[in-house]
C-alpha cells in the first residue's frame, strides 16, 4: 500500500478514535442523570447529563487500549488561558483529583477539561481505590475545575455505576 494511502487511513482512524472516545454533546436520546454505555471492545463510559444538551462529566475506560479518560464540557472556569487544570471529584471525605488540560471553544465561549491516562489493570486498580469511594457515596458529588463547582446527585448512579465497574474495573 503506498505511503500516502496508509497516512490517510491512519489519519481517518485517528479522527474516528478521538470522536469516539470524547463525546461532548449529549447524544440523541440521552436523558438527564447518570447513564452508561458499553461496547464489545471492553469500553465503558459513565456519563452525567444535567440537561439534554451536554454531558457534564464523562468517565471512560478503554480496556482494549489500556486507557482511562475523564472529560468535562460546557465549562466556564474563570481560568483565562488554555493549559493545565485540575479536576476534583469529592463527596464527604472521599476525594479523587487529577491534572489534565483545559481547552477553550471560542465559538461556544466555554471550556473543556480532558485527561487521558495510560491505565493497565494495575493502574485501573489504583484509580478505582480513589474514585469509587466518591462515586459510591450517598452524599452529593462535587465536581470542581478552577473556580467552578457543580453538584452532581448520587440518585440514579447505582445501576450505571455497577455496569461501569464490571467492564472497566472488574468489580462486581
Amino acid at each position: 500500500m503506498p505511503a500516502r494511502i496508509r497516512l490517510l487511513a491512519f489519519m481517518a482512524i485517528s479522527v474516528c478514535t478521538v470522536f469516539a472516545t470524547h463525546p461532548a454533546k449529549a447524544d440523541t436520546g440521552d436523558k438527564a442523570g447518570w447513564s452508561v454505555t458499553v461496547d464489545p471492545r471492553k469500553r465503558a463510559f459513565l456519563y452525567y447529563v444535567p440537561t439534554s444538551d451536554a454531558r457534564l462529566l464523562t468517565i471512560g475506560c478503554l480496556r482494549d487500549v489500556d486507557s482511562f479518560t475523564i472529560f468535562s464540557t460546557g465549562l466556564k472556569t474563570g481560568i483565562n488561558s488554555d493549559g493545565a487544570a485540575a479536576l476534583r471529584l469529592s463527596s464527604g471525605k472521599a476525594q479523587y483529583a487529577v491534572d489534565g488540560k483545559l481547552e477553550t471553544d471560542q465559538a461556544a465561549g466555554t471550556q473543556t477539561f480532558d485527561i487521558d491516562i495510560d491505565a493497565d489493570a494495575k493502574e485501573l486498580g489504583k484509580i478505582a481505590a480513589r474514585l469509587l469511594p466518591v462515586l459510591e457515596s450517598n452524599s452529593p458529588i462535587t465536581l470542581s475545575i478552577g473556580a467552578v463547582e457543580f453538584t452532581l446527585p448520587t440518585s440514579g448512579i447505582a445501576q450505571p455505576l455497577s455496569r461501569f465497574k464490571i467492564i472497566c474495573l472488574g468489580h462486581r
